[in-house]
């Protein structure tokens, strides 16, 4: 199943909403300039003295400034680097055409200076003053967002937002920053004269969480940060002067790159109070080294990769400047404004465009900190994987700011506000690691002796679907052989669902029901080896999908974009029980099944396997019969309903002709061709690197439906929306994967589903590899390492359907753990021939982790235990501890693993020579490693192919 991040909800609080409307403010706005040339004083602070409210001044030195009643008694202060600070009462009431003027600060150079010192040491003594200086407590920030995207002068995206912002100064993966829109809005521009190209470059990823993530403070052990003494080798770091502002000296420091450093990324100065040796400002530009290591490395990674050859352009940084401030509150600094700028050139020759500028700024403002209980959001949080432009709306009325503080200027206020979400419904029992588990999961995830009892051979599924009512009524055929005596069978049918009766050899039996568990009794005992079947008839209205709770399926009641009616079923996780009667539990597939779905007339209803035939059902309906002809799980039998469009073609293999349909909506008839060209040369990648498709009975079938699901035979690939990109659609590659991995061979347990979900996340790369080369391959698998989040394991808890938590990590961290594998092995040729023998060896069966493992530790001829346990038990990955020491023109290197799993060992490529790689081989001991003729300028881990973390110590 495709792991989507869904839009988050975007919730204001009423209380907050009624606290704002309900108390008074007044309003101050004009300008600040500077007393002695009377130019505009650009981003001047002006805040309060006691509150910890405040705005700057915009690019024209112009100021809003609205302040609650309870500090109308506090003081006014103004102040900016290099000049001293204007402190002033509060006016009795509101006033506008304010003209603040600044007196300019007394410039010190360092041997006026008291005691002079070298710029490490000062340096040193600010970061070691971080815990003193800065608050490492969790605090709530309001703050004001700009992004403004020009191309060649025209603007391609403006948005403005208000923020509130839960900050943490921790940095693990399961605690991170959160951001909630309170209002937002955007400028209506006109893509359409282009429109692959301004969704592009218009809609970078989310830059208000970017925003935080330039907290140098907060993060300054980071990899290439300018406060991470490692990185102090490349750069010199002088002290020039200090400024005298106001009542205190700030400490200015300029750090340039060293020798041309590659790995100096930035020229930067900082200003760092004397007294305190707090960081106030830091002000960066990027090096050339700097510009380069962003356009190779931080581009927008595969993303842009594809999304270059798609649209047939290009995008180059020529040159990156970014400001960070931090303001007092209290006796602590918190963060104050993140200033970005980017230059860019656009290439085309499609569109006949050379080195087009492409301009974006970015700015954040903290206009209000409180420190006051503070606790995580539960509710409304802001998708930190999509742009902005997304996130925030389109309608605003003229108050639309209210008494928010916000940097001038501001948009025209010509539309309507958003509109608030309504709070969110009471939450339900999930059952996972944080919530604990029920009877009623074990009854759902454990293979009891009441369900090992019995193997089922086949279903006969026959239902009638009524839209009007969203019921559905009908029976089911269960075929079964006796594996050991039993009078007392469990079956699984949802609670919601009403069993009408169970009949065997045409006489009712008796049964009773446990949560979601039915148990069957039976007249006698039936004996080992012998074959039976019952009929269960029922009916009900099935569970809709919560799309709050992971993998929690249901029925899908949508409409069509002309307005008809479209269904589909979407039950991996919940499992197949919610809505008709089997042994849900994944370990038993049956040898085949049938599966019978009556429609109202008009609708083309599509299921499994190959369509039989269509049979008239009174006036007024139709039945679609369907015969999947191999093993098949039970969250894979589906049916989606819809005016669909149909049309077929086959893909050819040798002497082997593989039967295609398609199904799609009539008014995405000439976009579905276009897309579905990708599909043979797909099926080709996957027949040289899985072995041959694995249904080819039962054709295969891509359609159109609400949701994107891996149904055998029968892949629902979503929506086909305007802007989808035609000719690269990885939710196919993903969907149609699972035909191989997931259906073809499946997990006993879904704690193992990572069988599923990882391989098919990996064969989304193998695509790219088939398509753009192996180098692409594996960047867009590189490009996954963001979104995995380490918070839990990626193997589940066994025996209690344990599905509804945070998946992704199976998708791309399985996936990630899969190309590290590749690349520890290093032999193609064994790789490859290893995923086709596993599709061999385990084809139309159920598995598990440990028999996975088992077989490819056989297959290869070594234990690879520790390197799977420590990947799929474990939250964190392995670690490679590094210390470097240059000897004259030699490198002496020493490493090892910091692993859970006792014992862990595993190779890894490093640099050995300048700009060449090999393998050395750690354990979780120190070892030793001296290269000759390389400084640690010219040492790198191989990252972009091994998903590890690297320590420096």
């Amino acid at each position: 199943m495709k792991h989507h991040f869904w839009l988050c909800l975007l919730v204001t609080l009423l209380t907050g909403s009624q606290a704002i409307a309900q108390e008074k403010f007044m309003t101050l706005s004009g300008g600040v300039t500077d007393a002695a040339s009377h130019q505009p004083v650009i981003y001047a602070n002006i805040q309060l003295k006691k509150g910890s409210s405040g705005t700057v001044t915009n690019d024209g030195g112009g100021f809003i400034f609205k302040i609650a009643e309870k500090y109308w008694q506090d003081s006014l202060l103004v102040s900016c680097i290099g000049y001293k600070t204007a402190t002033m009462p509060l006016p009795a009431g509101s006033l506008q055409d304010m003209d603040i003027q600044l007196q300019p600060a007394v410039y010190l150079l360092p041997e006026v200076s008291v005691n002079a010192r070298s710029g490490f040491s000062i340096l040193r003594q600010m970061i070691s003053s971080i815990p003193e200086n800065y608050d490492t407590a969790d605090v709530k920030l309001t703050a004001f967002y700009r992004e403004n995207i020009r191309l060649a002068g025209d603007t391609i995206n403006f948005n403005e937002s208000v923020l509130d912002i839960y900050k943490t100064y921790h940095t693990s993966r399961d605690h991170k920053d959160q951001i909630r829109i309170v209002k937002g809005r955007k400028k209506k521009v006109d893509w359409s004269k282009d429109p692959q190209l301004y969704y592009w470059i218009g809609n970078i990823l989310n830059t208000a969480y970017s925003s935080l993530n330039e907290d140098l403070l907060k993060y300054p052990d980071g990899k290439r940060s300018i406060l991470n003494t490692r990185n102090f080798r490349y750069y010199t770091c002088d002290y020039r002067e200090t400024i005298r502002e106001n009542n205190r000296n700030l400490l200015v420091l300029y750090m340039q790159p060293k020798d041309n450093s590659r790995k100096a990324l930035v020229r930067a100065k900082l200003y760092i109070d004397e007294a305190s040796m707090a960081l106030i400002k830091c002000e960066m530009e990027a090096t050339p080294a700097g510009v380069d290591y962003i356009n190779h490395h931080q581009k927008g990674g595969i993303s842009y990769t594809i999304m270059s050859k798609i649209i047939r352009a290009t995008l180059d940084f020529t040159g990156l400047k970014m400001a960070v401030t931090y303001k007092q509150y209290g006796n602590k600094t918190y963060l104050g404004t993140v200033q970005r700028h980017w230059d860019c050139v656009v290439n085309s020759k499609k569109r006949g465009m050379k080195d087009v500028p492409w301009t974006g700024d970015f700015y954040l403002l903290v206009t209000d900190v409180n420190t006051d209980n503070v606790q995580p959001f539960a509710a409304g949080i802001s998708n930190d994987k999509s742009s902005m432009n997304h996130e925030v709306g389109n309608d605003y009325d003229p108050a639309f700011w209210e008494n928010y503080n916000i940097l001038l200027p501001v948009q025209e206020d010509s539309l309507q506000q958003k509109q608030a979400t309504p709070p969110a419904k009471k939450t339900v029992h999930v059952s996972n690691r944080q919530n604990g588990f029920t009877r009623a999961d074990t009854l759902r995830g454990m293979l009891t002796p009441l369900r090992s009892c019995y193997d089922v051979s086949f279903y006969h599924l026959d239902v009638d679907v009524d839209p009007d009512t969203r019921s559905i009524r009908g029976s089911n055929q269960i075929r079964f052989k006796v594996v050991t005596p039993f009078n007392l069978m469990q079956l699984d049918l949802y609670a919601n669902m009403h069993i009408q009766k169970i009949l065997y050899r045409n006489q009712p039996l008796s049964f009773t029901r446990e949560e979601d568990a039915v148990f069957v009794q039976f007249p006698a005992v039936l004996p080992v080896d012998s074959e039976a079947a019952i009929t269960v008839y029922y009916d009900g209205v099935p569970q809709v999908p919560d799309i709050k709770i992971p993998m929690h399926g249901g029925m899908l009641w949508d409409k069509d974009e002309q307005g008809n009616p479209w269904t589909q079923v979407v039950c991996q996780g919940s499992g197949a029980s919610l809505w008709w009667p089997n042994k849900d539990h994944l370990s038993d597939e049956p040898d085949s099944m049938r599966i019978c779905i009556t429609v109202p007339n008009g609708f083309t209803e599509i299921s499994n396997g190959r369509l039989q035939r269509k049979t008239p059902v009174g006036p007024n309906k139709t039945r679609f019969e369907w015969l999947v002809s191999y093993p098949i799980n039970n969250y894979n039998a589906t049916f989606c309903i819809g005016k669909y469009a149909h049309f077929n073609d086959a893909y050819i293999s040798g002497r082997d002709t593989l039967t295609i349909n398609y199904y799609v909506m009539p008014y995405n008839l000439e976009r579905a061709r276009t897309m579905f060209a990708q599909v043979k040369p797909m099926l080709a990648c996957y027949e040289q690197h899985f072995g041959k498709y694995p249904f080819p009975r039962d054709g295969f079938t891509l359609l159109e439906s609400p949701y994107p699901m891996e149904h055998q035979s029968g892949v629902c690939i979503g929506k086909i929306k305007e802007d989808t990109q035609l000719n690269y659609t990885p939710v196919v590659w993903h969907e149609s994967a699972h035909e191989w991995w997931g259906n073809a061979i499946s997990c006993k347990d879904i704690a193992d589903m990572w069988m599923h979900e990882a391989f098919a996340n990996y064969a989304e790369a193998l695509v790219m590899e088939c398509r753009e080369g192996k180098t692409i391959g594996a960047a867009y698998l590189d490009a996954q390492k963001s979104q995995v989040s380490n918070r839990e394991p990626v193997i589940g808890v066994y025996n209690v359907n344990h599905i509804h938590y945070d998946i992704g990590d199976m998708y791309t961290k399985g996936s990630l753990m899969l190309n590290t594998f590749r690349f520890v092995l290093d032999n193609d040729t064994l790789w490859f021939n290893l995923l086709k023998d596993i599709q061999q060896h385990f084809r139309y069966q159920t598995l598990s982790s440990n028999e996975l493992v088992n077989y490819i530790c056989k297959r290869t001829g070594k234990d690879y235990t520790c390197f799977f346990d420590q990947y799929l038990k474990y939250t964190r990955v392995p670690t490679l501890e590094i210390s470097m020491k240059e000897q004259g023109s030699s490198l002496l290197l020493k490493y090892r693993w910091q692993a859970d799993v006792a014992g862990f060992k595993m190779p890894v490529k490093v640099t050995v020579a300048p700009g060449r790689f090999g393998f050395i081989y750690p354990t979780t001991n120190w070892k030793m490693i001296t290269f000759r003729k390389m400084k640690a300028d010219d040492f790198e881990v191989d990252e972009d192919h091994f998903y590890i973390e690297v320590a420096e110590v």
